[in-house]
């Protein structure tokens, strides 16, 4: 018996664009470059391992919204490395309400030499990325379940302890500002993730503002933000 002879698609059948490769670590430092941030293919790798970690997580904990594994890439790996532009040289890293762990894992995969300590008042959350932390080999990176409000009381170490702080969708910038200023040490820094649009204020207590940066994130989950940056005085 002959072999069949493959059949022709016709004209009218449609075109079914194949799904794009997932991202890998390779892929996300090149996303990362058209995004003008450099960052080296082990860290990227850190990055992914923690969000695939995260995201598996998420099954069970609410950590995020974002179930797509490309969006998430987008919208939480890749948004945290925009720290990047910043130009900013961290040693010691604050996340306030840190969340399902971004930025501030971005932030640590971009200075491995810098301490990160990942802030959240909620406990079930900071017990989850904790694990996630652990899953990704990322025990360099600290968990911390407690209020800002309550930090320079309850850990003294704390007080001007770090010289940037970092927020991203956990309140208005005056919010985010008077949790941080006891914590941060004069010269140091805040850096807020922001939608596009959305207003800087030129002073926000001892913080001046210093400069904005806008970005584009690409698709599957493109957007404009930007990340504005001041100083403490």
């Amino acid at each position: 018996m002959s072999e069949l002879a493959p059949s022709r698609r016709s004209a009218k059948d449609p075109v079914v664009n194949p799904s794009p490769p997932a991202t890998d670590p390779a892929a996300l430092v090149a996303k990362a470059a058209a995004m003008g941030v450099t960052i080296g293919e082990d860290a990227a790798s850190e990055v992914l391992a923690y969000l695939d970690a995260m995201l598996q997580t998420n099954e069970h904990i609410n950590l995020t919204a974002v179930r797509d594994r490309e969006a998430a890439v987008v919208l939480h790996a890749l948004d945290s490395l925009a720290f990047g532009l910043s130009e900013l040289r961290p040693r010691h890293v604050l996340d306030v309400g840190t969340g399902n762990g971004f930025p501030g894992v971005g932030v640590a995969a971009l200075w491995p030499q810098a301490t990160a300590t990942l802030m959240d008042k909620t406990g079930k959350k900071v017990r989850a990325i904790g694990g996630c932390l652990v899953a990704a080999g990322l025990d360099r990176i600290e968990t911390l379940q407690m209020d800002a409000s309550q930090a320079p009381a309850l850990r003294k170490d704390f007080r001007h302890g770090f010289d940037v702080g970092t927020a991203r969708a956990v309140a208005r910038p005056e919010v985010v500002a008077s949790l941080t200023e006891p914590l941060i040490r004069p010269g140091g820094h805040l850096v807020a993730w922001l939608e596009d649009g959305a207003e800087v204020p030129a002073k926000l207590g001892r913080f001046r503002h210093e400069r904005t940066i806008a970005y584009d994130l690409p698709e599957p989950a493109a957007r404009s933000r930007q990340l504005a940056v001041w100083q403490r005085t």
